[in-house]
């Protein structure tokens, strides 16, 4: 009887010891407990919330290609007023409009301003050869080269930041060798 004894007080004092040591420590230092089906369920929430994404990213392409289409088939007046109001509304559009490179969805919903600028662009050369005089044409070839200036900016943001910093480093080498940072 002495050893079975001698065995359960050891258990019980590496269990009590245990207890301590996650109430002291937290998780950290506890015994890992696996369960088999954990990474099977896990496997299949990973699925289903791929599958999801996939699907949302289905709808908004859907939905974004609707409204591009609706733009892109929109045509372009050749009377002047009509022209002007076309313009007054797609440029409105244009100045609020975000282009977002950064991920699927940003990407996906870039479509729309791209489409808005195209037109706008076809809007402008006709705006040219109808009224070339018009103090309106001013305005919109400004909007026309913010609403670029804005797309390529976020097109590029990645290169540009990548561009500063080398120039950066470059400068504070430049400084470091002319003994800048010496004193």
């Amino acid at each position: 009887m002495g050893k079975t004894f001698d065995s359960f007080k050891r258990e019980i004092g590496k269990n009590t010891g245990k207890a301590v040591s996650n109430f002291i420590f937290g998780d950290s230092h506890s015994t890992p407990y696996r369960r088999v089906d954990v990474n099977r369920m896990a496997r299949a929430q990973e699925a289903a919330l791929k599958h999801q994404e996939e699907s949302d990213l289905n709808l908004l392409d859907g939905a974004v290609l609707n409204n591009v289409d609706i733009v892109l088939q929109t045509p372009i007046p050749q009377e002047e007023q009509a022209l002007l109001q076309l313009m007054s509304i797609w440029g409105a559009q244009l100045a609020n409009s975000k282009w977002d490179f950064d991920d699927e969805k940003g990407k996906i919903r870039a479509q729309y301003p791209d489409a808005i600028l195209e037109k706008f662009k076809q809007c402008m050369i006709v705006m040219r050869s109808i009224s070339p005089t018009n103090p309106m044409t001013d305005h919109y070839e400004k909007i026309l080269q913010k609403a670029r200036r804005r797309r390529s900016i976020a097109k590029n943001k990645n290169y540009i930041v990548f561009g500063i910093c080398i120039l950066a480093l470059a400068i504070f080498t430049i400084l470091g060798l002319c003994g800048v940072f010496d004193k």
